[in-house]
This record gives C-alpha cells, structure tokens and sequence, in this order.
C-alpha cells in the first residue's frame, strides 16, 4: 500500500506579528493518483477523517485478493488535521481478502486430455513463484509427467534450478515443437517475432486471471482460459492425469534428459570461455556471485544477472523484473526487514543503481538496521536501452554503429564510494582473479559485520 500525504493548494496569506507578506500562488497537484493509476489495482483519496478505518481495510483486502498487486491511498492534509475517533466498539472492521480462485473441474477434465495426449507438451512460467505453494504443485506435475518447464523473463523463483524438467530461459525452441502449450502465471509466454507455435497447437493459460485484463493489448490464443489460482490449478490437474492413460511420458523422460545434459554442457563451456576475460564478463560475474551466497539468499535481479548461472532451490529467494528500473534498492531494503537474518542480495545495473535514488537508500538502510548487500554490473551503459533498440531495428542505424547513441553512461561514477556516506562498505572490482575473494569479503561485511556493502564490478 503507498499512503501519499497532499498539500492543501492554498498559500499562507500572512505571519504572526503583523508583517505584510507576499502571497504566492503554487501549481499544486489535485489527482496524485493519475501518476500511478495504470500500475496499480485500486486507488482512492479519503475525503473525510471517518472513512479511514473502513478505506485503509478495503485497500488491504484489495492488495491480498488474486491476482495481488499495489493500491493507493492519498490522504490530503486537511484530512490528516482532523480529529478520527476510534470505532464505537473499539474493534477495527474485518479486512479479509477474496478467497482464492478455484478452477473449474470441466475446463481441468478437458485439459488433462490435452496432456495426456500430448507429445511434446510444454510449460512456460514467468511468475508462478509468487505463490510459495504453487512451486511445489508445478515441480510435482513436471516431475510425474515428463513435462519440460521454461522460463521467460522470470520475476520469481519458479523451479528448482536442480529439478531434472528445468530446461532454462529460452522458451523459444520448445515453442517452435510444442503441440501443447501450458502457460502458468505468464503474461507473455513467447515474443511472436521469435517464435511462434505450430499450426495444431493447443495453447491453455493458467492463471488467477487468465485473460490478463490489466493489460491494454494481449493477443496470444487460448484454447483453454483457466481461472485459479496456480497452486490449486496445477493441483487438480496433476490428480486428474491420475485418473488417466499417459503414453509416451517415459520415453520423452529419456530424451529430455538427453535434452538437459547437452544445455548443461553448453552452459559450463560458455561459462569457461569468459572466466579470465578483461573486461570481467557478466556472465562470470553471475557465476562467481552463485559461488557465494547461500541457498537461502534472497537475490534481486536489476542487471545483467545470467540466470543460467543461479542455483535457486528454495521458493522466495528471487525476484525480477518487478517494474521499471530502479526499484531493485528499495525492493532489498524492503526484503531484508521481513528476512532479517538472510542474505540480501540486490544485483543492479549502473543506469538502474542511479535510477534507484541510492544515496536515499543506503541512508534508509542504515537507518533501518537493515544491511544489504549491492552488486553494480557496471556495463558503463544501457545495455538494456541499446539492447531493445537493436531488436527492434536490427537493421536500423543505431544497430550499425559501434556504440548505441544515447546509451552510454560514462564517465563512470565511483559507485561505491556512495554507501560510504551512510557507514558502509564499498568496493570496486577490476581484476576477474579478485573477483571471487571480493564477493566473500562483501558478503562477510554484509552478514558478519552488519554493514551495508557495494561491490561496483567494471564489466564495460
């Protein structure tokens, strides 16, 4: 819940002890909420000190109930002058969320024979992990099944990096050979410039809203549009396929483990090509920071993270993508207070540690009590910017040139000289040799000292 306080539009019009004063007339906003309103579920202004009670309980029950997102409360200062007696009987009003979703047993019957049918079935996730429940029903169904789980753009952990049906981050090629598709939790399941379904393919979204209706535009196909919320979704699903004749299931288990030892294999050589490279690599950057946190860290994903090179076993312990960049340094602030004995990690861009206020935000750390750990890939740059810019005009003349126009972010600032005005620890990386010995240092500070840390890594 964001809770903005207003300012009345009105200007003094004198002081005490009778001194004549300028009066100055001020542009003050009337609608704070039309700032934020296309990124939040419910907004609403209290126009009377009485409401507060009964509005403050229905933003809580709006934020829980499926799908959950933000609200928006302004409180304008007139408002907060006012004298707010509490309730008759001394209680406060009930604030309970809509239960969940539950899905039809129709529209799960027919989709359990789509499954059970299937030849090359594929789930693609984004943010299924929202729901600590819903990771455990999607490994079960991917495990008994033989069903392969990929991911787009994820913003939370969704499986297990270790699971045997995790197959990366690529949906691409499996939505090129799938005859069905399972899109749980995933707004955009494949970009349709990249890749596209075959004709015959059966196409089934899983969701606490299906059809996605805060978005403007989505125009992927449904064949089966199931409303539930995914725990209680994948649940009923992988009892249904119980009940039935799987053919083939096995046989696609061989030849996906064949599948996943060639990624694996693929993935450990690209990792050895760039382990001493100068600049460091981010992808060795990626590589070196899964060497030292633990399985229980919560890491933020605001940079160049490469996911391929991040053991995540245990639900909750990573979020991305959340919003625009910049909220990465106040999502760690925010994920440390309700973990205050793990490992926050907050892996950033340069653009995007800017775009997140950091000199506000070490001060509210140490404030707070609450030490995190700042991993800057400072790429000198943009890259998403210039990376978007190339995809979309590949051969465009931005593409052709060797630096992206209006990309570049140099010189670069001393980044971590930034936490030190709050107290903590910075530390600048060029050497890939020191790299790793740095990460172990920082988290040490971070976890042993209590100390905010910055580790700012030259990848430009």
């Amino acid at each position: 819940i964001v809770i903005a306080a207003g300012r009345s539009p009105y200007a003094e019009e004198g002081v005490p002890g009778g001194r004549s004063v300028d009066i100055h007339w001020t542009q003050e906003m009337f609608d704070q909420a039309s700032m934020v309103r296309e990124a939040v579920k419910w907004d609403y202004e209290i126009r009377d000190a009485s409401q507060l009670d009964a509005v403050v309980d229905r933003a809580l029950a709006v934020s829980q109930s499926l799908p959950k997102g933000p609200v928006y409360l302004t409180l304008p200062r007139e408002i907060m002058a006012q004298a707010c007696d509490d309730t008759a009987d001394g209680e406060r009003p009930p604030r309970v969320p809509g239960s969940p979703p539950h899905p039809d047993p129709n529209e799960i019957g027919r989709l359990a024979e789509l499954v059970a049918g299937a030849d090359n079935p594929v789930i693609v996730t984004s943010q299924v992990g929202n729901r600590s429940g819903a990771v455990t029903a999607l490994e079960s169904l991917a495990q008994t099944w033989a069903i392969p789980v990929t991911q787009y753009r994820p913003r939370t952990m969704n499986i297990s990096t270790n699971h045997e049906m995790h197959f990366g981050y690529d949906p691409a090629p499996w939505i090129k050979k799938a005859d069905l598709i399972l899109a749980v939790e995933c707004e955009v399941p494949w970009i349709p410039r990249l890749a596209k379904p075959p004709a015959g393919c059966q196409i089934a979204h899983l969701s606490a809203d299906p059809i996605y209706s805060n978005a403007p535009h989505r125009g992927f196909r449904a064949d089966i549009s199931l409303t539930g919320a995914p725990e209680a979704s994948l649940q009923a699903l992988d009892e249904a396929l119980a009940g039935r004749k799987i053919t083939g299931s096995e046989d696609r288990r061989r030849r996906l483990a064949t599948e996943r030892d060639d990624l694996h294999t693929s993935w450990k050589a690209a990792a050895g090509k760039v382990a001493m490279t100068r600049p460091i690599s981010e992808l060795w950057l990626s590589k070196c920071l899964n060497d030292v946190v633990p399985p229980d860290a919560i890491v933020l994903r605001e940079a160049a993270l490469d996911l391929r090179f991040l053991d995540r076993t245990q639900p909750a312990t990573l979020f991305g993508g959340a919003s625009g960049l910049g909220w990465g340094l106040g999502g760690a602030i925010g994920a440390k207070l309700t973990s205050p004995d793990k490992l926050v990690v907050a892996c950033e861009g340069d653009g995007a540690y800017m775009f997140g206020n950091p000199v506000a935000a070490h001060q509210v750390s140490a404030s707070l009590d609450a030490p995190t750990l700042t991993v800057i890939f400072n790429n000198e740059k943009w890259e998403s910017v210039g990376r978007a810019t190339r995809a979309m005009y590949p051969d465009g003349y931005a593409a052709g040139q060797n630096t992206t126009p209006l990309t570049y972010l140099q010189p670069s600032p001393d980044f971590e000289k930034v936490v030190e005005t709050s107290g903590g620890l910075g530390i600048k990386v060029k050497d890939p040799e020191t790299l790793l010995q740095q990460l172990e240092k920082a988290v040490d500070t971070v976890m042993v000292d209590k100390r905010q840390t910055v580790v700012n890594v030259l990848c430009g």
